[in-house]
């Protein structure tokens, strides 16, 4: 009885300091809970609400910006828990590249979507296609994309990077399907890099009509200052029996036009900018195998330019010629100086490659529109592409500077995660619970 009591006086007093730790312990975990970093929730509900859009419809392109926003507000509002999170800051920078490729700082996104019209009656975004007509490709089809813009530079359906000189006519595309030919004319002189810059003048799409349930042959031919709003037969859509396996969809009536060839799921987009044509196509690898890969079958799209054809624009970046008093542009060694050029192309947020080619046209022609042809090459990588993040980085430095291509205060923070403070505290509350038992007990 006597040592019961006595234990009983001990502890007594460890009630208060009990109920403390317990306090404690509460509010740690709920300031856990309520401060946890909750970008993933914002992530989220972003995927869920632009999942059913198409951003390259106008009026989709509107919401998709809007829920851009409203996702970048939601995760900076959880800024200040989630210091030290990975997670947070990759879709932090993911939100940022969204609302840069496309332009959503252009996109007006407070105004009420329905001053803008839905989808044109009849558009392919729409219209289905009969089995006969429709790609047989299923879900493991591998798309790829090719684009060919500015003076002229060349990216392939295998992610390679050139600059080309490519003079006159050259194929870009021939198989089964289809064959694209472009044509160059020379726009620049860099006599002591030994080139000269070229940029294109004319495009030609021929739809082969092998399929001949679904297609026949139609040709469609842009040229320089001419980009028609139907093929050469005056047509605008071909198919059997009323049915558009074939679209050809006016966007800007002269400067933008593209063509669905629906039943090989393939989307091609030609652009007037200034005085010059820009492409971009994106379809599906067995489509492209369908061609010749012979050493005479010349595709510039899928084998690159060839090793003569092509330009080294690092070397020309990184030793640029001095400046000439001469600005015709077919004689001058530099028409904008380097700085100048680098300083237009970062306004118009065109990153990568793509900056590389803006300066290095800048300088070789002095034409401003160039900017705008790498800034639309680049938004159609990021709409075409199957995976435009896998090659493309967020360089906005030229290639020819050295040193780490890592962004500035990329290294995460070491900052103790609030998981991990809740954890100490509840530790050291341990301690002092048994630092106070031993004290009353003996």
């Amino acid at each position: 009885m006597g040592t019961g009591r006595t234990l009983e006086q001990a502890v007594r007093p460890l009630y208060p300091v009990l109920l403390r730790l317990l306090v404690i312990a509460v509010l740690v975990h709920r300031a856990h809970s309520d401060s946890a970093c909750r970008v993933t929730k914002c992530n989220s509900e972003f995927v869920a609400s632009t999942a059913p859009l198409n951003p390259a419809i106008f009026r989709d392109l509107v919401l998709y910006c809007r829920a851009l926003r409203q996702a970048t507000d939601c995760a900076r509002r959880t800024a200040r828990n989630c210091r030290g999170d990975l997670h947070y800051h990759s879709t932090i920078r993911g939100f940022q590249a969204q609302m840069q490729s496309h332009n959503c700082t252009h996109v007006p996104t407070d105004a009420p979507v329905e001053e803008f019209p839905p989808v044109r009656p009849g558009s392919p975004h729409e219209e289905h296609l009969p089995p006969m007509c429709a790609y047989r490709g299923g879900s493991n089809t591998v798309y790829r994309h090719c684009g060919l813009f500015g003076d002229p530079h060349l990216r392939t359906f295998y992610d390679d990077f050139q600059t080309c000189k490519v003079d006159r006519a050259w194929p870009l595309i021939d198989n089964a399907y289809l064959a694209v030919q472009v044509t160059n004319v020379p726009v620049a002189v860099a006599a002591s890099h030994g080139f000269t810059a070229t940029a294109t003048t004319k495009l030609t799409v021929i739809v082969k009509g092998e399929v001949a349930e679904c297609a026949r042959e139609k040709v469609y031919q842009a040229q320089q200052n001419n980009l028609p709003d139907a093929f050469a037969d005056g047509t605008r859509s071909g198919g059997p029996n009323g049915i558009r396996s074939l679209v050809l969809d006016v966007r800007v009536p002269g400067r933008h036009v593209e063509i669905h060839v629906r039943y090989i799921d393939t989307t091609i987009v030609l652009r007037q900018i200034g005085n010059y044509l820009t492409f971009a196509i994106r379809m599906p690898e067995d489509v492209i195998n369908t061609g010749n890969f012979d050493e005479d079958g010349l595709q510039l799209c899928v084998k690159g330019c060839p090793l003569s054809e092509r330009i080294d624009y690092v070397e020309f970046l990184r030793n640029p010629p001095q400046s000439s008093s001469n600005t015709v542009l077919h004689r001058s060694e530099i028409a904008m100086p380097k700085d100048m050029a680098i300083q237009k192309c970062r306004q118009s947020n065109v990153t990568d490659f793509y900056l590389d080619s803006c300066v290095f046209d800048l300088m070789t022609t002095g034409d401003a529109n160039f900017t705008l042809a790498a800034k639309s090459a680049l938004e159609d990588v990021y709409r075409l592409h199957p995976n435009p993040g896998r090659t493309h980085r967020n360089r906005t430095i030229e290639s020819t500077i050295s040193g780490s291509q890592t962004p500035v205060n990329s290294a995460p923070s070491r900052t103790l995660p609030r998981r991990t403070l809740s954890l100490y505290m509840l530790l050291i509350s341990c301690i002092i619970l048994l630092t106070n038992w031993s004290y009353f007990v003996t």
